[in-house]
């Protein structure tokens, strides 16, 4: 399995972010080469409710194409998580538009011990029927008009679960977004993978 490795620098860094920005969450972008990350870009957090919620601006996700021409690629987005797990919401699953790229969540739950732990998360779009597994895959309405729901590897699966399984294997979220009038606009499958985070000196 490969690794994520973050220069400490890297890792202070996401670490000071997060407790300035608390109880709101922050984010940002890290810079480097084959899953090595050793400079950190801070972002603005665009979201209306910065509270449970981010968005990257776009003027710093357009430095990826910076880093390319360099030889250095965007490794990671990150993002805090300040009084929850380490671990992807429904949103976060549906605001993950960069399927090769790792996204790192710092948790603040406990203040004096961040947890920072590492992911992809991979969306597919299934040719499944979501209407009729709106009535007995037990959705939660995350925010307003966006709906999840969470498929633990170790769970029992709901039968009407099946449609959505292919090419994507737990742990995974169902996510859809309705329109005014109630109507899924858009839906997907993403698949949640965890990589090992290790800190190395800069030099």
């Amino acid at each position: 399995m490969s690794i994520v490795h973050l220069a400490r620098t890297v890792y202070d860094g996401i670490v000071d972010h997060a407790r300035e920005g608390k109880p709101e969450e922050i984010c940002g972008i890290l810079r480097g080469r084959e899953g090595r990350a050793t400079q950190l870009y801070r972002a603005r957090n665009l979201a209306e409710d910065r509270i449970d919620n981010y968005d990257v601006d776009p003027q710093t996700l357009l430095k990826q194409f910076e880093f390319e021409e360099a030889g250095d690629e965007m490794v990671a987005i990150y993002h805090s998580h300040p009084v929850s797990v380490a671990y992807p919401s429904a949103t976060d699953a549906w605001n993950a538009h960069y399927p090769e790229t790792y996204y790192l969540i710092c948790s603040l739950e406990f203040d004096d011990a961040p947890v920072i732990r590492a992911f992809r998360m991979e969306p597919q779009w299934p040719d499944a029927d979501l209407d009729a597994a709106r009535d007995t895959i037990p959705f939660d309405e995350v925010r307003p008009g966006l709906f999840g729901y969470y498929q633990a590897p170790s769970a029992p699966e709901p039968q009407e679960l099946g449609d959505f399984l292919s090419g994507t294997a737990p742990p995974l979220y169902i996510v859809f977004a309705t329109d005014e009038a109630g109507t899924v606009d858009d839906f997907r499958v993403v698949g949640v993978r965890e990589f090992p985070v290790q800190v190395f000196e800069n030099a």
